[in-house]
């Protein structure tokens, strides 16, 4: 009922307006026997309409609805009175006080001293949702990507592939490099080892340093020439960021990591998607770098001898963020609903990642057995338990539900 003893009934809600404006647009209300097509604001108090400037606001003149927890104000009139309706007395009060309780909790996250009462079916099935919605935050980026190749898959997850050797501290670098040598050029290329690296770091801006060293005047010497082969112009090298890095991850190393991929240049996303388990990705994501960099971290000193072929723990990061989402993102446009369940199979084939984050939720009694695991629980911290959104929470629902009762 609306404050003056209307009935209402919701027919569509609408859709949540995360813009300005009303909080939902285009939602269909029937109160008494007349039926409404507008806008719905929600706020605390009524009085929040002039609070807010509503009434001076042209946006606000088609709510048919406002929707308050507390009616303390009749608002101004607009073309005619907008019907409202109080929520106060139809919460039960012992919801009100949990939710409260969360948001005030000093806890890891909002639940921690409850959230092992919450049965493990409840949370097997949410961490699917949240794999998903994960997957699919990625996806207006990828669009883009794949528009601006007007969706050539090889190209784009070319360009997602590099973006993630460079790791957190060299993506953006890395990324602007692949987008400055063609993939094109890459298969022109492939048979000569050589001049695929000579391409990679003449690009980077590697190869312009004074040194004496034999690897390094070849590739200079191959570069000058594809240089004005290709037109090319490269990078400034002061983009690349060695410093707080260990050696391992340093843009050299991973420059030659990424150039000795096996399958680059060739269809390396359709080999990952044709593949049914993950060591058959192992295989096409394999990498042997010149021997220079078993001994050498940058180009001139050397280094005690250390294998810098690609390891598995690294495939699994260009997997999980590289090559799933755009796996997803293609089995959604072609409605390949069995490529969407392989990719949860993928996932749980994959050992869990391990950081600060998952040994918190292991120290809550939900210890990640798989990536699948590991990846619900990094979103669920990063994208709900840090935000307090319990309420947009499955585990926060179930949480609140256990305490409700009849409102008093």
């Amino acid at each position: 009922m609306t404050t003056d003893g209307k009935k209402i009934e919701i027919l569509h809600f609408g859709h949540h307006n995360e813009d300005s404006g009303p909080d939902f647009l285009n939602a269909i209300v029937k109160i008494e026997d007349t039926v409404w097509a507008g806008n719905v604001e929600i706020h605390v108090l009524s009085s929040d309409w002039e609070k807010h400037n509503h009434h001076r606001d042209d946006a606000y003149h088609n709510v048919i609805l406002h929707v308050v927890y507390y009616h303390d104000k009749n608002i101004p009139q607009i073309k005619y009175p907008v019907p409202c309706l109080e929520l106060q007395n139809k919460i039960p009060k012992i919801l009100i006080q949990r939710f409260e309780n969360l948001l005030k909790s000093k806890k890891w996250i909002p639940c921690g001293d409850l959230i092992s009462s919450i049965e493990k079916e409840v949370f097997d099935i949410w961490k699917h949702g949240l794999i998903v919605e994960k997957l699919q935050q990625k996806e207006p980026h990828l669009r883009s990507l794949l528009q601006k190749f007007t969706f050539d898959w090889e190209t784009c997850f070319y360009i997602l592939l590099a973006r993630y050797f460079g790791g957190k501290v060299n993506d953006s670098p890395f990324e602007s490099l692949a987008n400055r040598i063609p993939i094109e050029i890459i298969r022109k290329n492939i048979s000569d080892s050589l001049a695929i690296q000579a391409i990679f770091f003449g690009q980077a801006g590697m190869l312009e340093l004074p040194l004496e060293d034999q690897y390094y005047l070849t590739l200079k010497e191959k570069y000058s020439f594809l240089k004005q082969k290709y037109n090319f112009q490269p990078m400034k090298n002061v983009v690349w960021k060695y410093s707080k890095l260990r050696p391992l991850n340093f843009p050299t190393v991973r420059i030659a990591q990424f150039t000795s991929l096996k399958n680059l240049g060739s269809s390396m996303f359709s080999s990952l998607m044709e593949v049914s388990t993950i060591e058959e990705m192992y295989t096409i994501l394999q990498a042997k770098p010149d021997d220079y960099w078993n001994t050498h971290y940058r180009f001139g000193p050397s280094s005690p001898y250390i294998n810098k072929n690609i390891k598995h723990d690294f495939m699994n990061i260009l997997i999980i963020n590289a090559f799933l989402p755009l796996a997803f993102i293609f089995a959604e446009l072609y409605g390949m609903n069995e490529k969407k369940e392989w990719i949860f199979t993928i996932l749980e084939n994959i050992h869990p990642e391990k950081n600060k984050i998952i040994s918190q939720w292991h120290n809550l009694d939900k210890t990640a057995h798989s990536a699948l695991d590991s990846q619900a629980l990094l979103h669920l911290y990063n994208h709900y338990c840090q935000n307090n959104k319990c309420l947009s929470c499955k585990i926060g629902h179930k949480i609140l539900c256990k305490t409700t009762s009849s409102p008093k």
